[in-house]
């Protein structure tokens, strides 16, 4: 089994460290994956079997392993994550924003194992699964911790109302995606101004390269410890993506006579938003740990997959 976890919230590993070895190979595997992916499907039962063949325990998600040969009955997800030693993850990057949230309360590590779209989040792909999955059984890979951001919204006057925790990123937008917003926004206890916008992203360093980067975001090195305020198409010039402490807070109260809005956390988790509504958006006490390959870093990961920084190709010549 891996190292002995210790728990989210504990001081000792509220700060990300950029690296750590993981110390012993894993013996038994979790797996999970989006079950409405013919993909996922296909590719699990030998999965399984090529685990077994090396002497490890699997365990499979109990939505996914519903109907799969050798499957098993499977546990719940959130079950499952006390109980094993590392999470695999097939599919792409919302597969892994889903497992995140469960592996983030347990501290298990996950990995993810693209199968089909860009998959920034996830380490290998089909091709390279079992000679990828022989370094992880060996312990030839590495701990990298993303810090995650926790949203909480409570009504005027009462108790915490909602609380969501996600990877990427948490958004405020209008209900109807066709209109603005107006809200005020403040960091920590002082007032920055007036944003009137498609929406504000708060992003976690990991989400910077999703949805704040296709709103004009700065790419962050997603070891470190900060937050990234990017508004979505302002109505005004003066308003430019901030980056903020990981120790400070984003406040936001959407102003009234403005499109109704809404908060949503990955991508996933959603909940309307009235005026009196005040929004909480900070680092969380949780982190969730990826196992990564022991070689490229992080600017390779950005050139192969966005093909960032480099030249145009040439157009070939007619004539």
């Amino acid at each position: 089994m891996l190292a002995p976890r210790r728990a989210p919230n504990d001081p000792g590993t509220h700060r990300p460290r950029r690296h750590e070895r993981m110390t012993l190979p894993p013996r038994h595997v979790g797996i999970f994956g989006n079950r409405d992916k013919d993909e996922v499907r296909a590719l699990l039962p030998s999965l399984l079997r090529w685990i077994h063949s090396k002497g490890r325990r699997a365990t499979v998600d109990r939505s996914l392993a519903r109907g799969v040969r050798g499957a098993g009955p499977g546990l719940p997800l959130t079950t499952l994550v006390k109980r094993v030693d590392v999470l695999l993850v097939l599919g792409g990057d919302g597969a892994m924003l889903h497992a995140a949230r469960a592996a983030s309360r347990t501290g298990v590590p996950i990995f993810g194992i693209n199968l089909g779209g860009l998959g920034f989040l996830t380490d290998t792909n089909e091709e390279s699964l079992y000679p990828v999955l022989t370094r992880l059984f060996r312990g030839e890979f590495q701990v990298e911790r993303r810090i995650m951001v926790e949203a909480v919204v409570r009504q005027r006057g009462t108790q915490r109302a909602w609380m969501a925790v996600g990877l990427n990123d948490a958004v405020i937008h209008a209900r109807d995606r066709s209109r603005v917003v107006a809200i005020d926004i403040g960091i920590g206890r002082t007032p920055i101004g007036t944003l009137v916008a498609d929406g504000l992203i708060v992003a976690t360093p990991t989400g910077s390269t999703a949805y704040s980067l296709s709103a004009g975001g700065p790419i962050v090195r997603p070891t470190m410890e900060a937050l990234i305020t990017t508004p979505i198409s302002p109505h005004t010039l003066a308003f430019r993506p901030l980056l903020v402490g990981a120790d400070e807070s984003v406040r936001v109260r959407v102003r009234s006579g403005h499109a109704p809005a809404a908060i949503t956390v990955d991508g996933q988790l959603s909940r309307e938003l009235a005026t009196s509504d005040e929004v909480t958006i900070r680092r969380a006490k949780s982190h969730v740990d990826l196992l990564v390959l022991e070689r490229g870093s992080f600017y390779e990961v950005l050139r192969s997959k966005f093909a960032w920084a480099e030249l145009p190709r040439s157009r070939t010549r007619r004539g």
